[in-house]
Order: structure tokens, then C-alpha cells, then sequence
């Protein structure tokens, strides 16, 4: 077989085999996408047991996302050189290995060092298991097997603060890196069985090119990632990184464009408007979504004081609307046209958060529910959709190089979503406390009937404490309202990018 032909396989007969590389694809996309997010609710536990600090241990979070987006945009490029299968194979005992790794660790440089190089082999998974999909399924039946595969890429994140917070608080911290054990072995036996080899191919690498990607990639996840903490451009070091990452994304897109495909990412992929359009798309509204998975931990724990089980089924019940949005996404595109599916997904998700601002101290399961689920239908029922449509006018040889550069675009649109989401929520809550604790007196007429409702006076001793306690909750949670109002709007303005969108499918 040609090097050309086995790049442009023909889709796979409907049955068996094919279906069971649908799962396939599922269990490598949740195994990947779960461990971007398993750790947030047990950092606290791996600071104390580590002997680390709070603002150290964050690092952990830092290092892997610096290592899946550096090597995630080359994943094409590995492809190629490696062969498929084999990069699979050799990604998931990557993945495992550093991940029992991580859970052996006895400090933080060691973890820190593990989390990296989990980064670096948990990066191809998506883009991979996306391009099997494109290859093995007719232009026609994409968005419907990109659907289930989206289950696992959005569900993941949302399943990781669950699963995390149940292992650390029943097991041990280290289970959260354990659990990838089990899951990487049933991983590994299904992609030996059921992922179609594809030849390697002669490239050379293109080490000058990697070389400034690699330290503009991971100077910005350096700086999104711990610019908060270091009081942004306050900062000396923040200045330092922000010098560095625009430098060498100016140097690599200056050099990469005129090499096309010879560069380590083909920029000119994105001269395609389409390929262009639904990366964006998918950059900018997978942000929004990922915004709740942030937010909402928050919310329900700190400030409303709900337990991490409770908090943990709100989230994880509105993956069921998830489910269903992404079941019907696709046959919707089919009846009503892809355009409108995105007004529509658009629509929903602005109306989640517009519902998410409505959230109160006072709210239940119910009221939190409906919001993420509304949230979660929309995505699930635009992101299939741009997945499958990303690749319309690419060539098949082109399609593990496009599911690189479609996810690579996708992450950075995470990280900096993530990043704003925390900086709002931060500042916001901080500039809540200036803006109103001055207002707040013994003396005031209405607050003084609210202390003779709930019974407190100035006279009791812990007055103050619990007044200063309720002062920065009142301001978090009004600063995760303004935020939420905010990305509503975001989600609208998204909306014009979709006119740029061709429905045309090879």
C-alpha cells in the first residue's frame, strides 16, 4: 500500500469493527480530558500531604497544561513520522506510565515533573482519536459519531472535579492519578484490536520550529496560568513572559507561513475560512462552557457551603442534557442547517448564564441544575457539528495534521478563557468587598432589623467574624453574577463567526 493510500483510507463498513472503534475513541478522549481536571478539588489534599504551600501546589495544574499544549499542535506532524497506531500506542503507556508516576511522587518537584511529562503524552490523545473518527466515518455520519466522542472531550472536565473530589476525600489524592491505570489498559487492548494502522510517512522535523513553539507555547500557559497570582503586569516576571511569548509567536508565524506543511504546524490551514471559522468557534464557546466547570465548584462549595458530593452530581447531572444535545445536534443540522444550530446552541448557552446570574445564597439543586444543563445542551449541540465540519474542505491526508491544529487552537482558547474566568471571579469579588463592606454599619436602619431577624448584635463576640465571613461570600458570589452576564454576551457575539461556515463535505 502507497504511503499516499494509507493516509486516504476509505470509511469503514457500518458494524462491529466500526462501533467498537467509536468506543474506542471515547475511552481515549475521556481518559485525556478527565486529568485536565481531577486534581482541582485535591490540591488542597496533595498540598498538605507534600508539605507545600497553597500557591506552590498550583503548579501541579501549571506543568501539565504546559505539556498537552506544546506537543498537542505537533500531533500531526507525529503522526505522520510514527505511524497512527503506533503514536497511539505509544501515548496511552506514556500516559499510564507517568500517571502511576504521579501518584508515587513524594514532593513537589517530582509531581511537578511527573505532570509534565503527562501533559506531553496525554496531548495527542484527542486530536487523535478525532482524526480515526473523520477517517472512519462518511462526511455524513461524522457529526453523529463526533456526538459520542464529544461526550467523552466535554464530559471529561466535567466528570474530573467529581471523580477527584469522591477519590480524595474516601481514598487518597494519589487515586486520582491511580485510577488512569485500569483505564489506559482497557484503552491500550481496544486500539490494538480496533484502530486501522496507518503508515509512517518520511518527514523531517523541524526542530528550529519546534523550538519556537515550544517556548511561546509555554511561556503563555506559564503567564495565563500564574499571572494572578503574581499580580499581573505588577509583576517584573509577568512582564518577562509576556516579552517572550509575543516574540516567538511572531517569530514562528513569520517563519511558518511561507513553509506550509514543512513547517512543525502547517499554519496554512488557516487560510481555509471554514477550518479557521469552526476553530475559533470551538476556542471561544468550549471557554464559555469551561467557565462553569470553574465557576461552579466554587459557587456551591465556598460559598454556599454545599458538600463535594452534592455540588459534584449538579455538575454531573447536566451532562445529561449534554447527552441529549449532542444526540440531536446532528440530526438537527440535517433538518434546519448548521447556521441555525449554532444561533440555537448560541442562544442556549447565553441563557444559561443569564440564568446562572440569577443564582443566590439562598438557591437549591434545582436552581443551580438548570443552568449548567442549559449550558451544557448548547455546546453539546453546536460542537459535534464544528468538529465534523472543521475538516470539510481538507484533504484526507491533511486530517491528523487538522485535528492538531483544530485541537491545539481549541486548547489555547481554554486556557485563556480559563484564565479570565479566574481573574474575574477574583478581582471581581475583591473590588465587591471595597466597593460595599464601607456601606455596611450597626447603625444602618435596615441592618439593623436583619440583625434582630437573625439575632445578632454588635455586642456578640463573633459578630464581626461572621459579618466579614458573609461580607466576602456576598462578594463572590456578586462577582461570579457579573461574570456570568458578561460571558452571555460573549456567547452572542460568537454568533457572526458561523456566517463564515461552508456546508460543503467531502
Amino acid at each position: 500500500m502507497s504511503t499516499q493510500a494509507a493516509q486516504a483510507q476509505p470509511p469503514m463498513a457500518p458494524g462491529f469493527q466500526r462501533n467498537m472503534l467509536l468506543v474506542t475513541t471515547l475511552m481515549i478522549s475521556v481518559m485525556a480530558t478527565v486529568d485536565m481536571t481531577i486534581v482541582s478539588v485535591a490540591l488542597p489534599y496533595m498540598a498538605g500531604n507534600l508539605n507545600t504551600g497553597p500557591d506552590e501546589i498550583t503548579w501541579v495544574v501549571t506543568m501539565f497544561t504546559c505539556g498537552q499544549a506544546l506537543i498537542i499542535g505537533v500531533t500531526g506532524h507525529l503522526s505522520r513520522l510514527l505511524g497512527r497506531r503506533r503514536l497511539a500506542i505509544l501515548v496511552v503507556v506514556g500516559f499510564v506510565l507517568s500517571s502511576v508516576a504521579c501518584g508515587l511522587a513524594q514532593s513537589l518537584t517530582q509531581i511537578v515533573v511527573f505532570r509534565f511529562i503527562q501533559g506531553l503524552f496525554s496531548g495527542p490523545l484527542i486530536p487523535i482519536s478525532q482524526s480515526m473518527l473523520v477517517d472512519a466515518f462518511p462526511a455524513e455520519d461524522r457529526p453523529r459519531a463526533l456526538s459520542v466522542w464529544a461526550m467523552g472531550v466535554l464530559g471529561g472536565p466535567a466528570a474530573g472535579p467529581v471523580i477527584g473530589g469522591y477519590l480524595a476525600e474516601n481514598l487518597d489524592w494519589r487515586w486520582n492519578f491511580w485510577i488512569n491505570l485500569p483505564i489506559g489498559v482497557l484503552a491500550l487492548i481496544l486500539i490494538l484490536f480496533f484502530v486501522r494502522p496507518v503508515a509512517r510517512r518520511r518527514v523531517t522535523t523541524d526542530f528550529t520550529g519546534l523550538t519556537l513553539l515550544g517556548i511561546w507555547v509555554i511561556s503563555l500557559q506559564i503567564l495565563l496560568d500564574q499571572g494572578d497570582k503574581l499580580d499581573w503586569f505588577g509583576a517584573r516576571e509577568i512582564w518577562l513572559l509576556g516579552i517572550v511569548a509575543i516574540t516567538f509567536f511572531i517569530a514562528f508565524v513569520w517563519r511558518g507561513l511561507p513553509l506550509r506543511d514543512r513547517n512543525i504546524i502547517d499554519l496554512g490551514l488557516l487560510r481555509d475560512p471554514n477550518f479557521a471559522a469552526c476553530s475559533l468557534l470551538v476556542a471561544i464557546l468550549g471557554s464559555i462552557f469551561l467557565a462553569m466547570l470553574v465557576a461552579t465548584p466554587q459557587l456551591l462549595i465556598d460559598y454556599l457551603g454545599w458538600e463535594v458530593q452534592t455540588a459534584g452530581l449538579v455538575i454531573g447531572g447536566s451532562g445529561v442534557l449534554g447527552i441529549i444535545g449532542s444526540l440531536v445536534g446532528g440530526r438537527l443540522v440535517g433538518l434546519i442547517g448548521i447556521h441555525a444550530v449554532l444561533v440555537l446552541g448560541s442562544l442556549t448557552i447565553a441563557a444559561g448564564w443569564l440564568q446562572y446570574s440569577g443564582l443566590n445564597p439562598f438557591a437549591g439543586p434545582i436552581e443551580a441544575f438548570i443552568p449548567g444543563a442549559l449550558i451544557m445542551f448548547g455546546m453539546m449541540l453546536i460542537f459535534p457539528s464544528l468538529a465534523a465540519q472543521a475538516f470539510a474542505n481538507l484533504r484526507p491526508e491533511q486530517r491528523d495534521e487538522g485535528a492538531g491544529m483544530f485541537n491545539f487552537v481549541k486548547t489555547l482558547g481554554f486556557s485563556f478563557g480559563v484564565t479570565f474566568v479566574s481573574t474575574m471571579m477574583y478581582r471581581g469579588g475583591q473590588a465587591n468587598w471595597t466597593r460595599y463592606a464601607g456601606d455596611v454599619s450597626w447603625r444602618q436602619p435596615g441592618f439593623v432589623a436583619f440583625g434582630e431577624t437573625t439575632g445578632l448584635s454588635d455586642n456578640l463576640p463573633l459578630a464581626g467574624a461572621w459579618l466579614t465571613d458573609e461580607m466576602a461570600n456576598q462578594s463572590g458570589i456578586l462577582a461570579i453574577v457579573q461574570m456570568s452576564e458578561i460571558l452571555a454576551t460573549l456567547a452572542l457575539l460568537a454568533m457572526p463567526l458561523g456566517l463564515l461556515l461552508k456546508t460543503r463535505n467531502r
